[in-house]
């Protein structure tokens, strides 16, 4: 063999090496396909956490069918979950993504942007400027979150940020369909958007609006994601999609409005009283009683309360 062939095969060989990448297993189980209308789909993550058995899937990840193509939204934590959805896609159409919305910044809804940039380059990834900046920079930790919190379930997840920013009252006409943006400021995090697929009135809500689920509220406010699910009821859409749990009709924001308004109203009481948040913290849970049964109420609940104290202890100022 001479030289110049020999140093392109070993040139070829060091490429392949340096693109491959060692991947975890494929997304076990059965996750259904729900088709919520002529046009719209999505698939029903379990409303818990991260864990090794479900492989990060928690979310609810879905897309839409359009003349021009398909468009995700927020393809779940993983290369994994994401390829999972792809599987889903094919299953209802070839037509390609074209596009790619990420409702907020927490590491569950879009990590699975790896799988659909592999197989989609050209694809858009939409998401708030917020989302995009804090994606950019925090991307590492997020993965690292995700491998741990599932023994290692999403390896060889790349951290793909979107690429493309949009913000409220945008209106994104797409192969025939008009997806509008929500954005009313912190909510469940800074950079949180709202899809309203219009002419199939579906609203995609991230997780300003989760389902029997106690959402958390790091990167969030109280009466910010209180204002989003009231501009979300203001939407014309007949199904809403929550960030977890199961779709619905307006019934799922009117149940999350009235546990996040319980919620704040009740800390503020006690606040208002003297008490501390920890001394407050089981007449809130005792309030809360039609809420107690939905998913991380006992584990969210301390820190909820005082998230909430100071936030209404700031709002006095």
């Amino acid at each position: 063999m001479s030289r110049i062939p020999f140093v392109i095969l070993i040139l070829a060989v060091l490429t392949v090496a340096a693109c491959s990448r060692s991947k975890g297993p494929p997304l076990a189980g059965d996750y259904p396909l729900t088709r919520l209308t002529e046009h719209v789909y999505v698939i029903h993550g379990p409303n818990d956490l991260p864990t090794k058995q479900n492989q990060g899937f928690m979310n609810n990840p879905g897309f839409v069918l359009t003349a021009k193509g398909v468009v995700v939204i927020d393809p779940g934590s993983s290369v994994q979950i994401g390829e999972m959805v792809l599987k889903k896609i094919t299953g209802v159409t070839k037509d390609p993504v074209i596009a790619v919305f990420n409702t907020h910044i927490h590491g569950d809804h879009w990590l699975g942007n790896d799988a659909i940039r592999a197989a989609y380059p050209k694809a858009v990834i939409y998401a708030h400027p917020a989302m995009r900046a804090k994606a950019a920079a925090e991307g590492e930790n997020w993965l690292k979150l995700l491998s741990t919190l599932t023994d290692d379930a999403t390896k060889g997840t790349r951290a793909v940020a979107p690429n493309m920013d949009i913000n409220n009252d945008e209106t994104l006409a797409l192969g025939g369909k008009h997806f509008r943006i929500v954005h009313t400021g912190v909510a469940h995090t800074d950079g949180d958007i709202m899809i309203e697929v219009v002419e199939d009135r579906v609203l995609f809500a991230g997780d300003n609006i989760v389902a029997e689920r106690t959402a958390r509220m790091d990167d969030g406010h109280f009466k910010g994601n209180i204002a989003a699910v009231e501009a979300a009821l203001k939407v014309n859409a007949k199904v809403i999609v929550p960030g977890h749990g199961l779709s619905g009709g307006r019934e799922v924001a009117d149940a999350y409005l009235g546990y996040l308004k319980t919620f704040h109203a009740t800390v503020k009481k006690y606040l208002d009283q003297g008490m501390s948040d920890f001394d407050m913290k089981d007449k809130v849970i005792a309030d809360l009683k039609p809420y107690q049964k939905w998913v991380l109420f006992d584990a969210e609940m301390g820190k909820l309360i005082s998230l909430a104290y100071l936030q209404i202890e700031a709002e006095a100022f």
